[in-house]
């Protein structure tokens, strides 16, 4: 139910986010693309900060480049984005699979693989920058980078195809559309699902003959995603029920700091190296969600509260205000007008 859904939901809303800063910069008239490569150059130095520095299992890397790389479909027609959302996230992600498979690239590390289950018992921090920085995916690029890569971007085309298509500005619309998303979804993406766990856990083995499965659980995945999309976007067209999500809503205005803020979180907590709680091995199941649960809970009311006397979370405003130092005052103030944001 949650696994591999929730980097597939955020990176469909990472390329609708694009969609919406490239519209309104198309309709003013502003060369978008400078100042949106400073802004993904920008993510990557904090995805590299948060990588090597706090936990090497860090998304935002793959989101500025994925980012950067959706400004070469951004003059595509609509059906066109749709295709390639496609086959980059179905055909191209599949095939990445494979090949690791073939060349053994989930294999064949330059270290020894066990050195992962060492990582939160590390002793100091020295041992654990060393085995932070050794396992990192950015720096064994070609055996983990390409398939997230890959997948990344595929569903960021999928998002901005859905901005296009104002699935979100005008969901009753696509009424027709969300229900085959969710009984599609919620049928075959649950049976790929189960497939994915399958092969993780070495119960169906991909021999040639049965090499095609890739492709419909890749494929099944993304439709149970746009299934939970299409049942949230549902409940909040219901007056009843949009006020209980709409507590969510400032968790979200600060993506970016509450994601690092999970890191830091999951250090005080787990790592043993921090002078903190020193949890990890200690848990049992029902108390990880338990803790889950309370951290998140925490985070919902430091955004509320922050939001109260902010218009952004502390990171948000550090990476606008830096995004805009590189261009001119006339520019950077257009930009901020164009994208509803007042002058820093």
């Amino acid at each position: 139910f949650i696994e591999k859904k929730f980097i597939t939901i955020f990176s469909m809303l990472f390329g609708f986010g694009f969609y919406i800063q490239w519209k309104k910069s198309q309709v003013k008239g502003i060369d978008f693309n400078p100042y949106f490569i400073r802004r993904m150059l920008l993510l990557l130095l904090i995805g590299c900060v948060h990588a090597y520095i706090i936990w090497f299992g860090d998304i935002l890397r793959d989101y500025a480049i994925c980012g950067i790389l959706l400004l070469l479909f951004s003059k595509w027609t609509t059906k066109s984005i749709l295709r390639a959302g496609a086959i980059i996230s179905v055909f191209a992600t599949g095939l990445v699979f494979i090949l690791n498979g073939v060349f053994e690239m989930n294999t064949r590390y330059p270290y020894d693989h066990s050195i992962i289950k060492q990582l939160e018992y590390a002793p100091s921090y020295s041992r654990y920058f060393e085995i932070n920085y050794t396992i990192d995916p950015f720096v064994n690029f070609l055996n983990d980078s390409p398939l997230t890569l890959a997948f990344a971007l595929g569903c960021m085309l999928i998002g901005f195809w859905m901005g296009k298509i104002q699935f979100f500005a005008n969901p009753q619309i696509h009424r027709n559309k969300m229900k085959w998303w969710m009984i599609g979804g919620m049928t075959i993406g649950l049976a790929s699902s189960l497939g994915f766990w399958m092969v993780m856990n070495g119960d169906i083995v991909l021999d040639l003959p049965i090499i095609w499965i890739v492709f419909i659980i890749v494929g099944g995945m993304i439709w149970q995603s746009l299934a939970y999309i299409s049942m949230f976007v549902t409940c909040y067209s219901t007056a009843l029920i949009r006020p209980i999500l709409k507590t969510f809503a400032p968790v979200g205005r600060m993506a970016l700091t509450n994601y690092v803020m999970q890191s830091l979180f999951y250090i005080l907590f787990f790592f043993h190296w921090f002078p903190g709680f020193k949890l990890h091995g200690s848990l049992s199941i029902t108390e990880v969600y338990l803790l889950a649960l309370l951290l998140f809970g925490t985070q919902m009311i430091f955004s509320h509260i922050w939001l109260r006397h902010f218009s952004q979370g502390p990171l948000e405003y550090l990476w606008r205000k830096f995004s805009y130092a590189g261009l001119n005052n006339k520019k950077g103030h257009q930009f901020q007008e164009v994208l509803g944001e007042k002058p820093v």
